[in-house]
């Protein structure tokens, strides 16, 4: 299928791997969104896993590419994933610096997944180095 700039981000290809996501289990937690809350924060590495961001690929039973996913843990998780309504309070106080949480965070797990070689770049000069 060609894709245009027109064609929705519902409708685009999107990455599901077993091998990616159980790559991402016990990474540190690159999102770091509980720290927002007072006295909270992150819990333990050992809890970390893929956090599928909210895109408009998700849907009822489906969860977004695997391209939108960054290593959370269960803190984060549950902030994400609104389980924790704190969220409610951090998105309004704090807009920006939650949009940028999630970039970095995806930024930071995207990379940690290149180093081990899970995503390759085709013509890439670096080769995986830093």
């Amino acid at each position: 299928m060609a894709y245009t700039e027109d064609t929705p981000v519902a409708l685009l290809p999107k990455v599901d791997s077993d091998v990616l996501m159980k790559e991402i289990e016990g990474m540190p937690c690159s999102l770091r969104i509980a720290s927002f809350i007072f006295g909270f924060g992150c819990a333990d590495q050992a809890t970390v896993v893929g956090v599928h961001f909210n895109t408009p690929q998700k849907g009822k039973s489906t969860k977004s590419t695997g391209l939108a996913v960054a290593a959370g843990c269960k803190h984060c998780h549950d902030l994400v994933d609104r389980v924790d309504p704190r969220i409610n309070d951090i998105e309004k106080a704090y807009p920006a610096a939650l949009g940028h949480r999630y970039l970095q965070g995806l930024i930071e797990t995207q990379s940690r997944l290149y180093e081990k070689g899970i995503i390759t770049v085709k013509g890439d000069k670096n080769g995986g180095r830093k």
